[in-house]
């Protein structure tokens, strides 16, 4: 297992000590370190973007993922090796689900955020052996404080035009949801989704083959966030499929041109 140094350029500078990044001029909350399993060395994985942990799902889980209300038998390494598989089942957080008579959702798959409060970053997952094709099939990323508070940006088959699979930009507050729906194309065998904090901004862009990304919009969103990671569900009805969402990856990164 590889070490992984949290990292970041400063204006005034970082200084390593033991394979510790310590920031001078603040960026991290404490001198931290992560174990992460290596990323691609293909030149281009970064994207432009300043590396800060990745994780592969090479058969066993690198980062410290805390997942909310975990199932593990809807969640595995070995189903489709080399990627975390997790199934879709009925559980929901939209809304006060509670008081809706509804499940809540399980497998929020996610790690405590290691950045500074109020830190930009970048989450990008690809998404594979998944084809949604009922309400509310979902699978995609999650900047999370709680239940009631949290930004999902996710591939799903959603209530648009009556039914149809979209992008879906889910921002909670207080329990009070808003939605922003993006049409996608049929017949998608992979899909990358982005989701890029700057201050309140949160960006959200998608791309058909992990090197060029659609930025689709922004919204605001008020939250830290307190964790972040992946999920996969079914929402809150009753009786839809249970199908499995494939995470090839996941990496936290950087923007280019934070300060």
């Amino acid at each position: 297992m590889n070490r992984l140094v949290i990292w970041r350029r400063f204006a005034a500078g970082v200084v390593l000590l033991g394979g510790i990044a310590l920031a001078v001029g603040g960026f991290l909350s404490r001198a931290e370190s992560i174990l992460a399993a290596p990323a691609p060395d293909d030149g281009k994985a970064a994207n432009q973007f300043r590396f800060l942990a990745h994780e592969s799902f090479d058969e066993k889980l690198h980062l410290d993922w805390q997942p909310v209300r975990h199932d593990p038998e809807h969640v595995s390494l070995t189903k489709h090796p080399g990627k975390l598989t997790i199934t879709t089942q009925q559980s929901t957080i939209h809304g006060d689900e509670k008081a809706a008579g509804e499940p809540s959702a399980k497998n929020l798959f996610v790690l405590p955020n290691p950045l500074a409060k109020g830190a930009d970053f970048v989450l990008t997952t690809c998404i594979s052996e998944f084809t949604p094709t009922e309400k509310y099939q979902q699978a995609g990323l999650i900047c999370y404080d709680d239940d009631d508070n949290y930004v999902k940006f996710d591939y799903e088959y959603s209530y648009i035009n009556g039914g149809s699979r979209a992008f879906a930009l889910v921002r909670e507050t207080k329990a009070k949801p808003e939605h922003d729906h993006v049409e996608s194309e049929d017949g998608l065998k992979l899909v990358w989704l982005r989701l890029t904090r700057r201050g309140k901004n949160y960006e959200y862009a998608t791309s058909t083959d992990g090197k060029k990304f659609v930025v689709h919009g922004q919204k605001e969103w008020e939250g830290a966030p307190r964790m972040l990671g992946i999920l996969a569900k079914n929402g809150g009805l009753n009786g839809v499929t249970e199908i499995d969402a494939c995470f090839d990856f996941f990496e936290l990164s950087a923007p280019p041109d934070s300060k």
